[in-house]
């Protein structure tokens, strides 16, 4: 079988600068694997059996490679970067076309493609459903676990308020909803054999898009500003035994923080 994990390099803060068009300014600012991708591949390569293939493939800069490197490092058996100048600026949309293209030309055959949940830089978890739809594949968010079977993949799905147990066909889209806190430690031998490995690289022309379908110019959406909110009330502990007086007081509460 073959995975392909998409991953997104993420800057390592909460407070990133916005220039003019409203695109973030990653110039000098640390850059790390997004921890939900990292889960993501973490999570297909305990699946790996023999024979099986697991790519990680990013879009970013020339220096996202570092984010892929750091794929390889933690087992990843090859990886792709998907750069160009044209695409600069793309919001989630646009972001989503290029990875859809991507798959359309190089890798019909996938038997599933993996993301995390949403990238940390952004929040929006917008991409691995739009790539859905311009597939035309099913998708399956928020998974927690996934399993082989004779037929495809069960996807073990957490939504917070229920759970659920699904069929995956071969082809779907799956976004892990999960980080862990601990993180991912490669082994001496595996770091070694990353940094010897080459990275693939493909621009617009090769994926066979349309300048005015990418980076700013094929995006839908423009970041206005953005802005760090930070609550002045300190936190309380509150014990209450009587189910009346804990809801008057939860809406009471809600209503002080608005």
């Amino acid at each position: 079988m073959r995975f392909i994990v998409f991953v997104k390099q993420v800057p390592d803060t909460y407070n990133v600068p916005l220039d003019e068009n409203g695109s973030l300014i990653r110039a000098g600012v640390p850059s790390i694997l997004n921890p939900y991708c990292e889960q993501a591949l973490c999570s297909m390569l305990s699946l790996k059996k023999a024979g099986d293939t697991v790519s990680a493939v990013t879009m970013g800069p020339p220096g996202a490679s570092e984010a892929l490197r750091r794929c390889l490092e933690l087992g990843a058996d090859d990886a792709t970067l998907l750069t160009d100048r044209d695409f600069a600026g793309a919001d989630t949309h646009a972001t989503s076309r290029v990875l859809a293209a991507y798959v359309g030309r190089f890798e019909q055959d996938a038997d599933l493609l993996v993301f995390g949940r949403q990238a940390i830089d952004g929040d929006t978890g917008q991409v691995p459903a739009s790539v859905a739809q311009l597939l035309a594949v099913q998708q399956f968010s928020y998974t927690t676990g996934l399993e082989a079977d004779a037929d495809g993949f069960v996807a073990h799905q957490d939504y917070d308020t229920f759970r659920r147990v699904a069929r995956v066909p071969r082809g779907s889209v799956v976004s892990f909803g999960t980080v862990d806190p601990n993180g991912h430690l490669p082994t001496a031998e595996m770091y070694l054999e990353a940094r010897s490995k080459e990275i693939r690289t493909l621009g617009r022309v090769d994926i066979g898009l349309g300048l005015y379908s990418v980076g700013l110019r094929g995006s839908l959406t423009r970041i206005v500003s953005t802005e760090t909110v930070k609550s002045s009330r300190k936190g309380m502990k509150v014990e209450i035994t009587d189910p009346a007086k804990a809801a008057e007081f939860i809406l009471r509460e809600s209503e002080a923080v608005r």
